[in-house]
């Protein structure tokens, strides 16, 4: 034996590591099970979406992991590490921020403002939101204002913006706490086709910039185009997982809620 197989082989130092995971979470009300066993890994520098139908979990599951739904069992872990009683809103601290189905900025607040909420932890009340202006900007808000693209329109008021303007300051706003993992809840609902390509641009921007992403999108296209794998969920329970275009190309997965169509989406 050389002296190389003794040692094994080097680790590599470029690999991706595991910095997300699940194993057999489940959440069940009463006799229904939302979320059933569900194990789930999320890479670092990786997008990895949740792909299902209305009522298959997918939002439940994000709920699970950031914590918002209690698990019925089964264990979340950041960095090898079980989170499971962390309160919710310590999760940030901890470098795990989401944005919502529904837009979430605060009406009476200018763009800035809200942004600006995201960068500092140590505020929870809206209504110290003036402390924050005060300040200098400190420079995650000033980043994340910049790789968002919202630098016209700190001054308006949420009430004042497209919607896709308003999707990309929430992502901002999650950006600007620096997290290490940004889940987000159909972050393309509700959007025309160029809102829905500008925001999936976005994602994979950040995603080579190397910020870590959990995706849950009922668009499959956006999807495909812009995961590194995707977990396919249905009644609960894990359908399929692994490369976009197999993924969506898996029978029981077409039989659940995709169609032929995506056969051809996927060669594309």
């Amino acid at each position: 034996m050389t002296t190389t197989e003794r040692r094994g082989t080097a680790p590599d130092p470029a690999a991706p590591t595991t910095v997300l995971q699940t194993i057999d979470v489940a959440v069940h009300y009463g006799g229904i099970k939302a979320v059933d066993g569900i194990d789930m890994s999320l890479e670092t520098g990786r997008i990895l979406g949740i792909l299902g139908p209305n009522g298959s979990g997918k939002s439940t599951l994000l709920g699970a992991i950031t914590r918002l739904v209690p698990l019925t069992r089964g264990r979340v872990l950041l960095d090898g590490e079980d989170y499971g009683r962390t309160p919710p809103a310590r999760l940030a601290h901890r470098g795990i921020a989401r944005t919502f189905q529904t837009v979430r900025l605060l009406p009476d607040l200018p763009v800035l403002g809200n942004i600006q909420l995201g960068a500092d932890l140590r505020l929870d009340r809206a209504s110290r939101w003036r402390e924050l202006v005060r300040r200098s900007v400190p420079e995650s808000v000033t980043e994340a204002i910049e790789r968002t693209g919202v630098g016209d329109v700190l001054d308006l008021l949420p009430g004042e913006l497209s919607y896709g303007t308003a999707r990309r300051v929430e992502i901002a706003r999650a950006l600007a706490s620096r997290p290490r993992v940004l889940m987000l809840d159909e972050p393309t609902a509700g959007m025309n086709q160029p809102e829905r390509l500008e925001v999936a641009g976005l994602l994979r921007k950040l995603r080579d910039e190397g910020l870590t992403q959990l995706l849950v999108e009922h668009d499959v296209q956006m999807m495909v185009d812009t995961c590194d794998r995707l977990l396919a969920m249905n009644q609960g329970k894990h359908v399929a997982e692994g490369a976009p275009a197999d993924v969506v190309r898996d029978p029981a997965v077409q039989e659940a809620y995709l169609g032929k169509r995506w056969n051809r989406a996927a060669d594309q």
